[in-house]
């Protein structure tokens, strides 16, 4: 489960683009700029600098699933470098099973089927102008795996990495 950990914190390093945290103001707030932020306001955060700003390396735009292995932050961690379920007394109660459930999902994923083949990996997502997004449907291939020859497969791949 370390690989799919870093699997995980790895996606969700990489894909925020339709994430973000809302927060209301409440009371007034002078940034170190001279901007005030006015009480009641709604302001959103920047998942994605935070996530592939300069300070998180140089390979920041390349997916490199292995990016967090032998790293002490698994994908339940918060912090400023790491999102998507917000931080402090704020991070989401839930993201234990979150990340627990995806990992499943992950793994069984891999242990069942070969290969798992988007047909237009253009068609991601769909803004619904909140701060989520909606999953488009883009055509999955999906191949059984096959008991006798496992040779060449995701599972082989995850385990030899």
């Amino acid at each position: 489960m370390v690989r799919m950990d870093s699997f995980v914190r790895e996606t969700f390093r990489f894909r925020t683009e339709r994430l973000s945290l809302m927060h209301k103001a409440r009371k007034n707030i002078k940034l170190s700029n001279g901007f005030v932020i006015a009480k009641g306001q709604t302001v959103r955060s920047s998942l994605k600098s935070a996530h592939q700003g300069p300070e998180q390396g140089d390979d920041v735009m390349e997916f490199r699933p292995w990016r967090f292995l032998g790293k002490s932050k698994t994908a339940i961690k918060v912090g400023a470098d790491f999102l998507p379920f917000s931080m402090g007394r704020h991070a989401c109660p839930g993201r234990f099973l979150a990340i627990q459930e995806i990992k499943t999902v992950g793994v069984l994923a891999v242990s069942k089927f070969s290969k798992i083949e988007i047909q237009d990996p253009s068609k991601t997502m769909k803004s619904l102008r909140t701060n989520i997004g909606e999953p488009v449907p883009s055509g999955l291939i999906i191949t059984s795996r096959k008991r006798a020859s496992r040779q060449g497969d995701i599972l082989d791949t995850i385990q030899n990495s």
